[in-house]
């Protein structure tokens, strides 16, 4: 059944009366109200809608949310708002404003959602087929991907001040995978960071027996590493963030031509074939993770925790089948899978061996007894 909902009638987003435009200048940023709208948009995303909802908005200008209908009803309802919206242009496009008296109900409604804009080629350009997009809603994802990164974030957060990276920065796989230790996307790029193979081969092992981007504590390190490489560049945290999803060379590029470390008026400003809506926006989409982040605990309520068991850390000195350690020192398969996640499928049916040196978490066993078990 499809329906839709008139987004003014349905608000239970990040409560905005304590947000403040200067709340991320540690990270470089000074928001506006432009930016700070983006920023409110991604927040419902992940606080009010579920994948179940498909948010029909302006893709210039994120606030301008048109309408929100069920699955299946996204293309009728693109097509009634491109339809509205030139209607008002068509009706105005003689005049040097918007009479509001020649609207009907549902042009006036469009006609409030871009702030009672008075220039009739506003709405030409907003009926722009290419404008009008759909963003599924993201809460049930993120309450699924807050029970998963319990087990992983104490540890993420430990690895970052280690190497010198803000904290917060550890929630942008939830930007990045929705913390799915074994997401792929079309691109290829692997794990909870999202690496690609040739970024993920400067710090991690990938290889046909192992590939540590699916190990959510090993890539973190490096997602690190690669962060801190993109702030001694871009002397921003804000660009670095930017540069980890679309690469360091475009945000440089786009410094240069501006002659700014502005992230805001480089999301505003800088025209490049490749720097798109995914590009212009990922930043408002971690900043906004950032918001819900800090009061999570007031929208997803029933969340399983299920922290990583107790483990150790071991390697053996020659290559050895994962049968053989299993059986010798009487471990679980599940939850020594649980640990080694990027260990690849040949070594867990059998094909190939363990790697000699190569270290190995388990869980059920002590050192104490892993020692004992190795003079047996």
């Amino acid at each position: 059944m499809n329906f839709f909902i008139f987004p003014n009638s349905y608000s239970s987003s990040v409560p905005q009366n304590n947000l403040q435009l200067d709340r991320f200048q540690s990270l470089g940023i000074r928001l506006d109200d432009w930016s700070e709208g983006q920023i409110q948009f991604w927040s419902k995303v992940y606080v009010d809608y579920t994948t179940q909802d498909s948010i029909i908005h302006d893709s210039a200008n994120l606030k301008r949310i048109y309408q929100v209908v069920g699955k299946g009803g996204e293309s009728k309802a693109k097509h009634d708002i491109h339809v509205q919206l030139l209607s008002i242009y068509e009706k105005n496009k003689n005049r040097k404003s918007v009479d509001i008296d020649q609207l009907n109900v549902d042009e006036e409604r469009y006609y409030e959602v871009h702030e009672s804009n008075e220039d009739p080629r506003a709405y030409q350009f907003a009926s722009d087929p290419e404008r009008i997009r759909t963003q599924v809603g993201q809460r049930d994802r993120l309450e699924n991907a807050y029970a998963i990164s319990t087990r992983y974030l104490k540890r993420m957060e430990e690895i970052f001040i280690e190497e010198g990276v803000p904290r917060e920065l550890t929630r942008l796989p939830f930007v990045e995978s929705g913390f799915v230790k074994d997401a792929r996307s079309s691109v290829g790029a692997i794990g909870v960071w999202q690496f690609m193979t040739k970024t993920a081969e400067k710090q991690l092992k990938v290889s046909s027996l192992v590939d540590e981007r699916y190990d959510p504590l090993k890539s973190t390190r490096a997602a690190a590493k690669y962060l801190k490489q993109n702030y001694q560049l871009l002397h921003s945290w804000a660009l670095a963030i930017m540069a980890y999803h679309h690469g360091p060379g475009l945000v440089n590029k786009a410094v240069k031509r501006l002659h700014t470390h502005d992230p805001i008026r480089i999301i505003k400003e800088f025209k490049d074939g490749s720097f798109k809506f995914a590009s212009r926006n990922y930043l408002f989409e971690f900043l906004a993770m950032l918001d819900v982040d800090r009061m999570h605990a007031l929208f997803f309520k029933n969340i399983d925790l299920a922290p990583l068991p107790p483990y150790i850390t071991v390697s053996f000195q020659k290559k050895m089948l994962m049968k053989t350690i299993l059986e010798r020192y009487k471990l679980k398969e599940d939850l020594t899978h649980v640990l080694n996640p990027h260990l690849l499928t040949p070594i867990w049916n059998g094909q190939a061996a363990l790697p000699a040196h190569y270290p190995i978490r388990l869980t059920g066993i002590t050192l104490e007894e892993f020692n004992k078990a190795q003079y047996k």
